[in-house]
């Protein structure tokens, strides 16, 4: 069985976002999520305490980056906080957003 300790989660990760940020890659994503009974899919809630690998495969050089700029990936879509304009022909302005070429 392989090492595992724990993680706490930031606000708006994804399993892609996580396994970026530990392994400096994405493609442990699959596996975080499976040692956690989830889905690749499936949103994590922020704060939450999951378990991870310790000995995984590191690209060091990604990590470096990625402490060197304190940069933290997170890119989960809130769809509550998106603005949806309407479409549709009824909707546009001629020589605006509907372009007559």
């Amino acid at each position: 069985m392989e090492n595992t300790a724990d993680f706490k989660v930031y606000d708006q990760q994804i399993w892609e976002d996580i396994s970026i940020y530990l392994y400096g890659r994405a493609d442990y994503a699959m596996d975080l999520a499976i040692l956690n009974g989830s889905s690749v899919t499936d949103d994590i809630m922020p704060g939450k305490t999951i378990k991870i690998f310790t000995d995984k495969e590191l690209n060091r050089l990604v990590l470096y980056s990625l402490q060197s700029n304190n940069s933290i990936p997170a890119t989960a879509v809130d769809v509550s906080q998106m603005v949806v304009e309407p479409e549709g022909i009824g909707y546009w302005i001629i020589k605006k957003n509907f372009i007559v070429k």
